[in-house]
């Protein structure tokens, strides 16, 4: 696709150009390696049919469990995809390993924690897939709390696996599937940041624009973004 693109030099004039990208967030990807920072990409982009359809299966996968939900110990209960939040210091320490250690060195385990955070930043360029199971983690009561939201939302993700199986699907799907999730989802933060570049421009209403967008990523689970002092 040819996408026609705007930009401020050095002087501050505005000027534009042409670039060839697959998408408007593959644009802008890769402008920004051009070392050019466009305020604003325009040309219609493909419908990504295979995206959204992945989309829409593990949505109504999510959809099933809700009634199983309700039967489930609070303590044992699952938690979508979510941002985690809590001890910095904590996360960081469970994350370091790539959540291995977090769960006892269970490489399908710490697969799912590495893909269940909304537009993480894992490398979903891994080599060879490791297997993956729907028994649900197990929770100590005596585990941070950081480590018991991920262990839940770990569960979530195989109860969702458990149910794209039941449907026809296969793992190997299953994870694809999960990586075009995260590339979605850090495609929509991309496009975002790049329209918060073009709220700095905009004076005093700034500030409630980005309050509405940044609204609009928490309301996808989606990180947010400060604005700059």
């Amino acid at each position: 696709m040819k996408y026609r693109y705007h930009y401020r030099n050095r002087d501050n004039e505005a000027l534009s150009g042409w670039i060839v990208a697959k998408d408007r967030n593959d644009a802008y990807a890769k402008l920004k390696a051009q070392g050019i920072k466009p305020f604003k990409v325009e040309g219609k982009d493909p419908v990504a049919w295979k995206r959204w359809a992945a989309i829409a299966v593990l949505a109504g996968a999510c959809l099933s469990l809700a009634r199983a939900l309700l039967k489930v110990e609070a303590e044992e209960r699952m938690e979508p995809r979510a941002q985690l939040y809590g001890d910095p210091a904590i996360i960081q320490q469970l994350s370091a390993s790539g959540w291995r250690e977090a769960f006892g060195g269970d490489e399908g385990d710490a697969w799912l924690a590495r893909h269940a955070i909304p537009a993480s930043t894992c490398d979903c360029s891994e080599g060879q897939r490791p297997e993956l199971d729907v028994k649900p983690v197990r929770i100590s009561p005596d585990e941070s709390a950081e480590k018991k939201k991920m262990a839940r939302m770990v569960n979530w993700m195989k109860a969702e696996l458990e149910a794209y199986l039941q449907g026809g699907g296969t793992a190997e799907d299953y994870m694809a599937l999960c990586d075009e999730r995260l590339e979605t989802e850090r495609g929509i933060v991309a496009a975002y940041h790049a329209d918060f570049e073009t709220l700095l421009r905009r004076g005093e209403e700034a500030g409630e624009a980005w309050e509405k967008k940044n609204a609009e990523l928490r309301s996808m689970g989606l990180p947010t973004v400060i604005m700059p002092d």
